[in-house]
Order: structure tokens, then sequence, then C-alpha cells
């Protein structure tokens, strides 16, 4: 066991007696309907897996005339209350305690909101009109109700966000709340309604039912107060005696500031304990829970001892791995199947209207089913590409009881993982190829590299079954949308794509030229790595600014940041050609020429077809075969890695 003398000591939130200090933070997922089995399971595991606390997320305090069936909890009303009860119970058999989280829809399309002069940064366009403090009172009694119905459920307590652009934030922070009445103007004006709260709480289940809050203790982002008054608010609230914890996050507003809100691969472990550290000097009498980008439980310990926090909160290090607590405390670290911080599974895929999820465990949501079956017949199985795809399907298969053969082109595993891996600020990516890698060689999967997996090659083996998992290419050719032809003088030798540069590390000129038109990570990490070597380094796209696929997570924001200082950048331009090292642009919007002169690479960061010639060559020519990955559908930016895990889960189970 390891030496971890602070993160699994208990202690308590009010009268809550916690068997570690491992705050699992509310976050909602789409499509874990609420009180289903898919619900219950996704909480019972992770409460199984170690969470001292489990917050089931995103029960409303009042009702939102937009929601669909099924989005929300509707704790606002007796009906939510089994629903409540089937995760409740779950947690509690599981041996953890389990809150209630609390949200109020302020602004949202058809609700009202504190002060009608603020744009409601949360939700869009709409501007709704102030609330009256009729509606105010009317509120503090929701958060009363809502809170009896949890504690009917078996809850041991509540939580409610005072953060995010959202919610209670917009009564006490000084950016949204412009009210001159009795709930505005002074910090104690600001946060009337929050003592009201309290006391309607306390009154209605008592003070041995737990209590606390979320606080953004740090509002600068958007030209609001900063961190002296966030604390002054944190150490206002826990005076009254009558709270049991706050749990402090820092400039994460949705979505202009998502970045800080939810921290992604760029940021550092620990975004947010900067605020919660200054809480904890003034706050004395409660708990102070801090955390943000969480991902590994020695980074907690050092936290702990440091005492920037008294309990850490953890939301994607649970989804990635629910036993992540539980492998930390027996020292199986090297276990741990651990959050990259990419987003896009999980907050990404919300964004776009789609299930919730996890890049790197394709069993999140799943975990309500039987576990996984042994092979009925077993198969010699060949696996023709070792990315993650080939890798995911080579580890399930083996699982099952099949004789896995992966062959790899390459002397590494991982394929564009692998490659993202290798650009500024995504080191992270390299733990999937690290962690499937280890499951391969405890399967004892045959892995061989450097090799080809040829037609005869495959036939030599005499599978029974054989998977394509070779994966995509970016295009040679610089084929994108918007631009179905060749580019003319794309064959040059000293035009490049990210595979040259970073897997075979071909040689790259001083004066470089990136296009990319995918609106991902990959063009721009390219340019910041070849800059970093002191190469002049223009980045051209079709965009407007750079990461346009991921500006729902504000990446793009960090992107600039890193980029823009240190390499020229040419938005809204197609290449037209290339020609005696001279790139021969056309403005997309005003369709004025232009190019760039004495140019020693281009790097084409374009399209990328499926690398599909094997599975052609193979039909009808084995006896069971199977295409995934990219090389049955590519994806040149966000979900790609996601997808390709998952479509390896999928052969693996059909093998």
């Amino acid at each position: 066991m390891s030496n971890f003398n602070y993160l699994f000591s208990p202690i308590k939130l009010g009268s809550m007696e916690v068997q570690n200090r491992i705050f699992m933070a509310p976050h909602h997922v789409v499509g874990l309907i609420p009180g289903s089995d898919a619900q219950v399971g996704y909480y019972e595991a992770r409460a199984k897996g170690g969470a001292g606390v489990c917050v089931l997320a995103s029960c409303l305090v009042m009702p939102w005339p937009g929601m669909y069936p099924g989005l929300f909890l509707p704790a606002y009303d007796r009906e939510g209350i089994p629903m409540q009860a089937r995760v409740i119970d779950a947690v509690h058999r599981a041996g953890s305690k389990a809150l209630v989280q609390g949200v109020w829809m302020t602004g949202a399309p058809g609700l009202p909101q504190p002060s009608g002069a603020i744009p409601q940064t949360l939700w869009g366009d709409n501007q709704a009109r102030s609330m009256t403090i009729g509606e105010i009172q009317a509120l503090v009694e929701a958060h009363g109700v809502l809170a009896a119905n949890a504690r009917e459920a078996g809850a041991d307590g509540v939580e409610f966000p005072i953060g995010a652009g959202s919610g209670l934030q917009c009564l006490v922070s000084p950016l949204y709340n412009k009210r001159t009445d009795m709930y505005g103007g002074s910090m104690e004006r600001r946060l009337q309604a929050i003592f009201e709260i309290i006391d309607v709480i306390r009154e209605r289940c008592g003070r041995e039912f737990a209590l606390g809050f979320a606080v953004n203790a740090d509002e600068s982002t958007l030209g609001g107060p900063g961190l002296y008054e966030g604390v002054k608010v944190c150490k206002t609230m826990a005076d009254t005696g009558k709270i049991d914890w706050l749990r402090i996050t820092a400039r994460g507003q949705k979505p202009q500031m998502t970045h800080f809100h939810y921290p992604p691969s760029y940021f550092p472990q620990g975004t947010h304990l900067y605020a919660s550290a200054a809480v904890r000097e003034v706050v004395e009498n409660i708990p102070v829970i801090g955390g943000g980008r969480i991902t590994s439980a020695e980074f907690a310990e050092q936290a702990l001892a440091e005492g920037r926090c008294d309990l850490v909160f953890v939301a994607r290090a649970f989804l990635a791995d629910p036993q992540w607590a539980n492998k930390a405390r027996r020292g199986e670290t090297d276990e741990i199947r651990a959050c990259i911080g990419d987003l896009e599974g999980c907050f990404l895929r919300i964004c776009k209207g789609q299930l919730g999820g996890c890049t790197v465990n394709p069993e999140f949501g799943h975990e309500h089913e039987p576990p996984l079956a042994p092979a009925a017949k077993k198969k010699k199985v060949v696996i023709a590409g070792g990315g993650v795809a080939g890798m995911e399907a080579a580890m399930i298969a083996s699982q099952r009881g099949h004789d896995v053969t992966l062959i790899e082109q390459l002397g590494v595993l991982g394929g564009h993982v692998h490659l993202e891996a290798q650009l500024p600020g995504l080191a992270d990516r390299s733990d999937i190829v690290r962690w499937l890698s280890l499951q391969l060689k405890k399967q004892n999967v045959n892995i061989v590299l450097n090799t080809e997996a040829t037609p005869e090659f495959i036939a030599s083996l005499k599978p029974d079954a054989v998977v394509v998992a070779t994966g995509s290419t970016y295009s040679r050719d610089g084929i994108t949308q918007n631009q179905l032809n060749p580019i003319p003088g794309a064959d040059a030798d000293y035009v490049q794509t990210p595979e040259g540069v970073i897997l075979s590390k071909k040689g790259v000129g001083q004066r470089v030229v990136i296009y990319d038109t995918t609106g991902y990570e990959v063009g721009p990490g390219l340019a910041e790595k070849l800059a970093d070597q002191g190469k002049e380094v223009t980045i051209i796209s079709i965009d407007s600014s750079l990461g346009r696929t991921v500006s729902e997570l504000g990446v793009n924001q960090i992107i600039a940041l890193r980029v823009l200082p240190k390499a020229k950048f040419i938005p809204d331009c197609a290449i037209t050609s290339i020609s005696d090292h001279t790139v021969n642009l056309m403005n997309v919007l005003t369709y004025q020429p232009s190019a760039v002169e004495n140019v020693d690479t281009v790097i084409l960061v374009t399209s990328k077809p499926p690398t599909e010639t094997l599975y052609h060559s193979l039909i009808g020519k084995v006896p069971e075969l199977h295409l995934i990955g990219d090389a049955r559908e590519s994806h040149w930016n966000v979900f790609g890695t996601d997808e390709a895990i998952k479509d390896g889960k999928r052969v693996g189970v059909l093998l």
C-alpha cells in the first residue's frame, strides 16, 4: 500500500463522517437518465471505486420550461424522490456518502434572472427580465423544498453552486447582480438570498443534514472582483456557523472562460488550488474543498499535505477509471486508466447535442451491464494496426480468451494518439498508449512491430479472424472539404504531412508553412513545436481563428495564447498552388490572391483518408474480417480517439 497520510484519512463534513478526502464533484452526463439502471450503475461503480462522497448532479431546484424529458432530475417535485433514492441507496450500499446538487437555471429561456440589465452569459443571446422580490423569495423556498426532498430520498446532504456564470452566482456576484433593493448592492445584500436559503434548509432539515456551497472565488476573468472579494464572500458564509463546507473554484465562467471551469490538457493539475488555499487561510471552522484537473492521487496527497485544501474534488478521473482511488490506495497506480484532459468524450459531446461519455473509457455508462463474457469459441485473431483502435480490440479479444497477434508497421504503438502526444501540451495523450500496452503485456498478446501487415504475412499466420485497424493518414495532396481537387504542386519533395514530421522524423527546413484546414490541435501544435526549435513558422487556415472545433471548450483561446506569439498566422485563406518554394493563396472571403515566398517546407494538415487497401484485398480471403477505427471512418479533429477506442471494444466483443 502506498503511503497516503492525508488522502485516505477520514474527515467530517458537518455531522457526516467521510471515509477519505475524495469528493466526487457533480458532473451532469447527458444520456444517464435520472433514476435509470445506467445512472445507478454509474454512481455505484464510483462509490465502490473509492469516492468518499458522491454528488448526484443536476437536480433542478425549480422547473425549467426548456427542459426535455430525462435531461435533469426534477428534484423540486416529489416525483423526483424515488429517482434520487435509487442512486443514493446504491452509493450507500457501496460505503460512500451521497449528496444532491441543486441547480437553478437562472436566465435560461423562459426564466427571469436577478438583473435584467445583464446579458445571461451562459445561455446565449436571450436577456431575461429582472426577478421580483416575490420571485426571489419563492426561489429561497424552492431550495428548502429540494433539500427536504433530498433528505426524504436518503441523501446525507445537499450542495448548491455559486459559480460558472449561472445559478446563485447571479445573485452573489456584482458582475451579475445590479439590483438596488434588499437583494443587491453591498456584499451582505447580495448574500441575503443565500442566508435565507441556509435558514430555510436548516428549518426544514435540521442541523444534522449536511449543507455546502461551491463558490467561484475569483471572477477576474470577466472583469469582476478578484480573489480578495471572493475570500470575503466565503468567510462571511462560513461565519454564519450554519454551513458545513465550501468547495472552491476559480475563474471559470461558461462559455467565455470554459477552459478554467474544465481545465484541459494544456493546464497543470490543481488549477483552482490557489483559490482554495487563500480561502482556507481565513476559513477555519469548516473544511475547504479544492481541485481543478486533479488526475493523480500523488498530486492530491501533496495538495492536502501542503494545506491548500482539506478535501480534493475530482470528476473526470472517475469518468476515466471508476476504481482510480482504490487502485491508488493499493499502490497500483500503473493500473489507473488516466484522464487525458481532452474533454471531447465528456463535455464536448454534450455541447454537440450528443450523449456524454469518456474518451479513454468505453465502459462509461455500461457499468450496470453484465461483465465481459468469455468467447464461445477460441479463435486465432490477427489485428493489423497498432493504433488505439487495434490495441483496444486486442485487449478485449484476449480478455475473452482469443489468441491474438497485433501487427504494427512502425516501431511504436499508438498511431495518431502517439503523434499527438509529441506535441506541446498534449503529452498526457501518451497515457492511453501506456495503459493499453500494459494490458496487452498482461494478456500475453503477441505484438509484432516494424512489420507491414501484408495479405501474404497475414495468410501465413492462418487466422480465424482478421481485424483491419490500419487507421488513416493525412492527405498528401491537400484535399479538404473546401478543396476537392489536389493542390497543384503538392507532390513536391519539400511538402510533408504530420506523420512525416513527427513519426518518420523527416527533416524540416528553416522557413515552414503549415496549412491547417482541420481546426484542431495538431496544426497549431506542430507550429508551436517547430517554432520552439527556432523555425520561422507561418500557419495558414481557412478559418478565421485557430482551434475552431474545440472552441466550445475554450481550448481555442489557449491555442491562440500559445501559438500566436511564436508563429505568423494567416487566416481565411486556402492554398491554390505550390510552386518553386512559393505557396500561393486565395482569401476565401475576398478572393484576393497573395503568396508566401522562399518556403523551405510545407506541412499539409488537411483531411485524413482511411488507409483501406488491406481491407479490400482481404475481402473473401479470410474466414472472418472486420474493419475498425479510422480505417473504417476517419476523424480529422474531435472524437477521433474516442471513436477509435469504442470501435475497438465493439469488435473485441463481436469476435
